[in-house]
């Protein structure tokens, strides 16, 4: 399913903010030189300075999501699938169009906050900025994030079941002895360990629900499935890399977006 899917993740707290600052400094151009919603219809003292005040109604709510995605983060085993992104994206705007509704009343104009007012604001001031805000805040996000590979304790001895289509086509193994899976067509290649053997077996299944069964096992190609404790070595680069396998001898491709990830993981495991 397309909202299951794993994507990249903004984690560092300094691109969080990069992304809240550079989007508040473009809301605060907009204003202040394009002037929608005539705001210069009215007499406010100090207009300019207060108009730059809403930059900040977009960077606060940002950093404040971000305690929020790093918590979920982590609750998701260190992925990041594309339910939460949308989830957190809306979730943000809301806070945003909440937080400057607030400042407006406030601080702009030196009104009384009514609560009932709240949704004519994002319906009307809200609203007309999510064509221009939105997909420049998704591509920012996009721009500043990265995979990530949480650590996998090889000590795991939890029992994991796979069935196939097929009549009899079960496999059992432990998390800890899965190796590598290779999706062929409508067939999976499921590599394992079993009484400290090697073994291959090729199962009818789609690739979606082998990866649903493997939770801790990263998509590092469109077509492989593996145990990152298993990765020994990294070849290449960004555009053109491989990974060699504990007891594989074939070398696995791996993906640009997991190239950095794995050498990162690695690194910090050697």
């Amino acid at each position: 399913m397309y909202f299951s899917r794993l994507i990249s993740y903004t984690s560092k707290w300094y691109h969080t903010f990069l992304v809240g600052f550079i989007l508040a400094t473009m809301v605060v151009v907009v204003l202040i030189f394009l002037q929608p919603f005539d705001i210069y219809g009215n007499e406010i003292a100090y207009k300019n300075i207060k108009m730059i005040g809403y930059g900040i109604c977009i960077v606060l709510p940002i950093l404040l999501i971000h305690v929020l995605e790093e918590l979920w983060f982590k609750r998701t085993d260190g992925k990041w699938h594309v339910y939460q992104e949308l989830f957190i994206l809306i979730l943000g705007f809301l806070l945003i169009s909440i937080t400057s509704y607030i400042y407006n009343v406030t601080v702009v104009n030196n009104h009384t906050i009514e609560s009932s007012q709240v949704f004519y604001w994002v319906k009307d001031f809200g609203l007309p900025f999510i064509p221009i805000f939105f997909p420049f805040w998704v591509y920012l996000r996009f721009r500043f994030s990265k995979i990530t590979l949480p650590f996998f304790l090889d000590k795991n001895t939890k029992s994991i079941l796979i069935a196939g289509n097929n009549q009899n086509e079960v496999i059992e193994f432990l998390e800890r002895d899965f190796i590598m899976a290779k999706a062929q067509a409508n067939y999976v290649d499921i590599y394992y360990i079993k009484n400290e053997l090697l073994k291959k077996k090729m199962i009818r299944s789609k690739f979606a629900n082998l990866k649903n069964k493997i939770p801790f096992a990263e998509q590092v190609h469109r077509s492989y499935l593996v145990n990152p404790s298993q990765i020994t070595q990294i070849y290449g680069n960004t555009r053109k890399g491989h990974i060699t396998i504990k007891k594989i001898e074939e070398e696995v491709p791996v993906s640009p977006k997991y190239f950095s990830a794995i050498k990162k993981y690695l690194q910090d495991h050697s």
